[in-house]
């Protein structure tokens, strides 16, 4: 799939099929390899159903060893962005669109595009619509929803420190409770309440004020 060789037909970021170097005289190249390259971003992109994508990330030590130290090391407050800084290797999963199944296979092992015979029309089960390839999937709701909290290095301001008194902590969802595992856990719009006052920045709130409570643990 990657550009190997400098006669490649077939691959990501191919050459040659401009030319020009300013506004005034760029232009695409009307050519054979054109039409070839057009064809196989066509196949790709309408072949696999990129948008379910899955992968998994395999630890730093299935990387060049010189490199482990670093991959190693690497931090992030996102669990899901640190596991892929510390991965030395990652299985990524593209499922086949249903109907490209023969097409995809006959790519596999000979390296040609290949539709089934004439270029497929509409209502041909090889032939997918610009509206249909724009269209997002939409999952199918299992269950109730659990509330997952990210780390984050942002800081939080104090309470009364920005002369607002906060009975809960924010955000809030305007979502339905009871959709939810643990009703409890969700911050709703009537349990987020504030008061001005004239607190300034720095300075310590009167004794006996309502100070910030909240879930946030």
């Amino acid at each position: 799939m990657a550009d190997r060789a400098s006669n490649a037909v077939h691959g990501y970021g191919l050459s040659g099929l401009t030319q020009g170097s300013s506004f005034a005289d760029y232009e695409t190249r009307l050519s054979k390899d054109l039409d070839k390259h057009t064809a196989f971003v066509k196949f790709m992109e309408e072949a696999f159903e990129w948008e379910n994508l899955s992968y998994y990330l395999y630890p730093y030590y299935w990387g060049n060893k010189q490199n482990w130290l670093d991959l190693y090391q690497a931090e992030n407050t996102d669990p899901v962005f640190k596991a892929f800084l510390q991965s030395g290797m990652a299985r990524v999963v593209a499922t086949v669109r249903p109907g490209f199944e023969d097409a995809v296979q006959f790519y596999l092992a000979t390296g040609k595009i290949w539709n089934g015979g004439e270029v497929p029309v509409i209502g041909d089960d090889l032939y997918l619509s610009i509206v249909d390839e724009m269209k997002q999937p939409k999952g199918k709701k299992h269950g109730k929803a659990w509330i997952t909290r990210l780390p984050t290095s942002l800081n939080i301001l104090q309470a009364e420190s920005i002369g607002l008194k906060v009975a809960h902590a924010l955000p809030f969802t305007i979502e339905n409770p009871g959709d939810f595992e643990v009703p409890s856990e969700v911050i709703t719009e009537d349990r987020f309440n504030f008061e001005p006052n004239n607190n300034l920045l720095g300075v310590e709130s009167l004794e006996g004020q309502k100070v910030i409570s909240g879930d946030w643990k």
